[in-house]
């Protein structure tokens, strides 16, 4: 009997700390969305060497709530994403913004015009900063859970 009360009370114990984060799902809306952030980078890396984008570069937007990558100025035509064919651009969620706001390219060599960190902070209570990191010479896009 006393072990029958020690799993209840061991059971009660873990359903009153798992089911709030459960419940709410804007931490894991953000890690979603961090991930997605990184995708759109590497994309546009990938793009730009795909089709030595020597003359028209391609170009990574960001702005306080949103990533893009397209070509022209501002991302004037966005790129398609290689998953769901739509536009290749995404919006932070509530709670997450991006900082600062830059635009920058690729070349066709999948090098960068600069060395870019993007911080993505999060007023989600329990969900970490975030960093997404390109390097100036290689093009190596490195993030920061």
């Amino acid at each position: 009997m006393v072990e029958l009360i020690v799993v209840i009370v061991i059971a009660g114990i873990i359903a009153a700390v798992a089911i709030p984060k459960l419940i709410d799902n804007r931490s894991f809306q953000s890690r979603d969305f961090y991930e997605r952030a990184i995708a759109v980078v590497r994309q546009a890396q990938k793009v730009a060497v795909a089709r030595r984008a020597t003359a028209t570069p391609i170009m990574v937007c960001v702005t306080a709530n949103a990533i893009s990558a397209g070509r022209g100025a501002n991302c004037a035509t966005l790129l398609p994403d290689p998953v769901t064919g739509g536009a290749l651009s995404y919006a932070a969620p509530t709670g997450v913004t991006l900082a600062p706001a830059v635009n920058f390219t690729f070349d066709g060599q999948g090098q960068p015009s600069a060395a870019v960190v993007i911080n993505l902070a999060s007023s989600i209570p329990g969900d970490p900063a975030r960093q997404i990191t390109v390097a100036a010479l290689t093009g190596y896009v490195q993030h920061t859970p």
